[in-house]
């Protein structure tokens, strides 16, 4: 059962990746917020959809203009490789999933 859960994991990066190289209107700051949120789909263990903050999101990263973050995230929307629906209440998480 754990197996099946790791290949489901991996078979999801492994997609989310192929997206990825096959835009070449992808940047590298879209390559950096998608490393994030597969970090934080990790730490959610594969969960299918996982609460985030653009803090948590942005604190480690190269891109560190909200516009910068906002354009990615509605570009990865648009891409069909995320949905993303933002909590705009201060104390609650926004929630992504990878399409």
């Amino acid at each position: 059962m754990a197996n099946d859960n790791l290949k489901s994991t991996q078979d999801k990066i492994l997609g989310i990746y192929s997206k990825l190289q096959k835009d070449e209107s992808i940047q590298l700051s879209h390559m950096a917020i998608c490393m994030a949120l597969i970090g934080e789909f990790l730490k959610n263990q594969g969960r299918s959809r996982f609460r985030i903050t653009r803090k948590m999101i942005m604190k480690n990263l190269q891109v560190k203009s909200l516009s910068t973050y906002h354009r990615c995230m509605k570009d990865l929307v648009r891409k069909n490789i995320i949905t993303y629906s933002p909590s705009y209440h201060p104390k609650l998480r926004s929630v992504v999933h990878f399409v």
